[in-house]
């Protein structure tokens, strides 16, 4: 099952956080945050954005930023930040999941930076066993469990991700997609569990 564009467009806003929930990770104090938050759950939303390619052969060096989302907060860390022992041991922690959609190629590029991506958990291949043929992605996802419209803006998802500071508008489509994943992979669970 798809879902056009316009039928789309017609469902309420989807809820994302708002700015003060974005933290741009640079000061020791959102670092204890970030491990605070993390510290006793089970998933975590996880994405990462990239620099475009444009030229044939170019080379990708992303990823650029990684997003880690909790159910109160999002934390972008900026590749400056990769190295830092919390994200690692997060990223490494088979035991926390790191929920989102095609995730293959983010374990593959993350490599590239000598980070180890442990405990994936890919929510297309769940909804393939939902019985969806077609790839699903988070915004179809969002109107199908939520009934709500996650706007992408392809300016934004196609921006220069290696530039810090990151725009308001980057910042909130960073953010927004790691937390949906999250919220779709509770859901999902809370299904799960009434149907058992």
């Amino acid at each position: 099952m798809s879902i056009d564009k316009a039928t789309l467009t017609q469902l309420p806003a989807f809820q994302g956080l708002d700015a003060q929930q974005i933290i741009d990770v640079h000061q020791p104090e959102h670092f204890e945050l970030f491990e605070q938050q993390t510290q006793h759950v089970q998933a975590v939303g996880f994405d990462t954005e990239s620099k475009p390619t444009f030229q044939k052969g170019e080379t990708q060096t992303g990823p650029h930023l990684i997003q880690i989302a909790t159910e109160h907060y999002a934390f972008l860390f900026s590749y400056h930040q990769f190295q830092h022992p919390v994200l690692q041991q997060l990223l490494a922690n088979p035991d926390i999941l790191k929920v989102g959609f095609g995730l293959k190629n983010d374990r593959k590029m993350l490599h590239k930076h000598q980070l180890q991506l442990e405990g994936m958990f890919d929510l297309s291949q769940q909804f393939k066993s939902f019985g969806y043929r077609n790839q699903i992605g988070v915004q179809t996802a969002v109107a199908l469990l939520f009934q709500q419209y996650f706007p992408k803006s392809k300016r934004v998802r196609l921006s220069n991700w290696s530039q810090q500071p990151l725009s308001a508008m980057q910042r909130a489509y960073a953010a927004n997609d790691a937390y949906a994943s999250l919220k779709i992979y509770l859901v999902l669970q809370q299904e799960k569990l009434k149907s058992k």
